[in-house]
């Protein structure tokens, strides 16, 4: 199949930029002839069975949405989490105009919608959209075995962008709960990702306020603060930061799929997800829990966790580590996509 994904930009923290890079390196993988345009580049010089725009709100997308809706090419569409009633809402003024004039109707014409869980379809319902619908959701490369979790120091990580979408003031509150609870607590609490509209400085200065002590250190020193600023970390740097935690804490206000708790589940790492996520699979598979968006539920059910002996810590992150094996892996992932695709080909191209 020659398939071609079209995305505006590709910023290296985005999990737009991870799925269609990591998704088209898959399907090469399984055999496919695969192209990716963005704005610095070029569609390929063959015509495409498929056209896979990804996200929203950016007048470019329409040159490859309209370059194949001439050629007679099939379009499918993620949105990438964009249609949550809460990304709709934020910023509203500046969206109404360009939903009415080109982002609906765009999304309108696609062939197919791809939605990562049902959650997002829910969404992409709840705003009209009646298109078919594909529900693949993110992938994920298995690390090596990570080490021990008893050899861990006793860090809490998030990972993401800092922004106030993330509920990471939920966070600060929360532990600040925790350490009130345990003055003497070992726990300490890493933030990696990169800073957005000067949040890192509004965090710090809440946490402060609420008696943490806040640094902004490498991964090295983050036993030395109650809170620790990591920055982006890429590669190996980010897996070190995924290997050296015991839990991975999650407080978004919504996720269209959470990709970092695949990540955190990949490396061993039990996982703690808002209930805005969706990631009902965590207590059902015994491989962390959830909670309502409310810092007191928060530090309650980290604080669960937290009194587990170190065995069986340790064990929900095996389970957790399995499940990604068996239903996240990029391979089936790559095959579900394909299998989409396949919906909007005529039979004898199939």
């Amino acid at each position: 199949m020659r398939i071609l994904h079209a995305i505006a930009a590709l910023p290296p923290a985005a999990g737009t930029t991870t799925f269609c890079r990591e998704a088209l390196r898959a399907l090469a993988d399984r055999g496919h002839d695969c192209h990716l345009w963005t704005p610095d580049g070029s569609p390929p010089p063959w015509r495409p069975d498929v056209l896979h725009l990804h996200a929203l709100w950016t007048p470019w997308l329409l040159r490859p949405f309209l370059w194949a809706k001439r050629r007679g090419v099939p379009v499918v569409w993620s949105p990438h989490g964009m249609l949550a009633p809460w990304a709709m809402a934020h910023k509203r003024w500046k969206k109404i105009l360009p939903w009415a004039l080109y982002q609906r109707p765009a999304l309108r014409a696609a062939d197919l919608l791809h939605v990562t869980s049902p959650l997002e379809a829910g969404w992409v319902r709840d705003l009209g959209l009646r298109n078919p619908l594909a529900e693949v959701p993110l992938g994920v490369d298995l690390p090596p075995e990570p080490p021990p979790l008893p050899t861990r120091p006793h860090l809490a990580l998030f990972v993401g962008r800092l922004h106030p979408i993330k509920g990471l003031d939920l966070l600060v509150r929360a532990w600040a709960l925790h350490k009130r609870r345990d003055p003497a607590t070992p726990w300490r609490l890493l933030l990696v990702g990169p800073d957005e509209v000067g949040y890192q400085a509004t965090l710090a200065g809440f946490a402060r306020g609420l008696g943490l002590s806040v640094q902004a250190a490498p991964l090295a020193l983050a036993q030395a603060a109650d809170l620790t600023f990591a920055g982006p970390l890429y590669g190996p740097d980010k897996a070190a930061a995924l290997d050296a935690a015991r839990l991975l804490i999650l407080p978004s206000h919504t996720e269209n799929f959470g990709g970092v708790i695949l990540e955190a589940l990949a490396h061993a790492l039990p996982a703690l997800a808002s209930d805005a996520t969706p990631w009902e699979i965590l207590p059902q598979a015994r491989c962390g829990d959830r909670f309502p968006l409310d810092p007191q539920a928060l530090a309650d059910a980290f604080d669960r966790l937290a009194a587990l002996p170190d065995s069986e810590l340790e064990a929900m992150g095996r389970r957790g580590r399995e499940l990604v094996r068996e239903r996240y892996a990029w391979p089936a992932v790559a095959d579900a996509l394909a299998r989409a695709y396949a919906r909007l080909l005529p039979s004898e191209n199939r």
